[in-house]
């Protein structure tokens, strides 16, 4: 398995980083903190390429956990948590990988 792009950043400077690549493809994000997680919600306001999607999903994988919500009423939104606590480099803690 390859190491992925900000394994061994502070929780703060990964939802920095992914909030950039989102903005990077025109997808405005909302942060809040609650309960020990930072939250990244985002309304996907457009169709996008296969690799813009392919970027969409990088910035999204260095969170602890993220999705997609696709509704008909309201379109896409995306959503991703970073835990304070988690350990960066450790992706069986980060949710990655294979879930049963």
């Amino acid at each position: 398995m390859q190491p992925r792009e900000g394994l061994a950043l502070s929780p703060e400077s990964r939802v920095a980083r992914m909030t950039t690549r989102l903005a990077a493809l025109g997808v405005a994000s909302v942060v809040t903190r609650a309960k020990g997680w930072i939250h990244v919600r985002a309304h996907v306001p457009r169709p996008l390429s296969p690799e813009q999607w392919q970027e969409l999903l990088a910035a999204l994988a260095m969170a602890d956990a993220f999705g997609l919500i696709d509704s008909s009423e309201d379109g896409r939104s995306i959503w991703a948590g970073v835990h304070y606590k988690t350990p960066a480099t450790v992706d069986a803690a980060r949710g990655h990988g294979h879930q049963p």
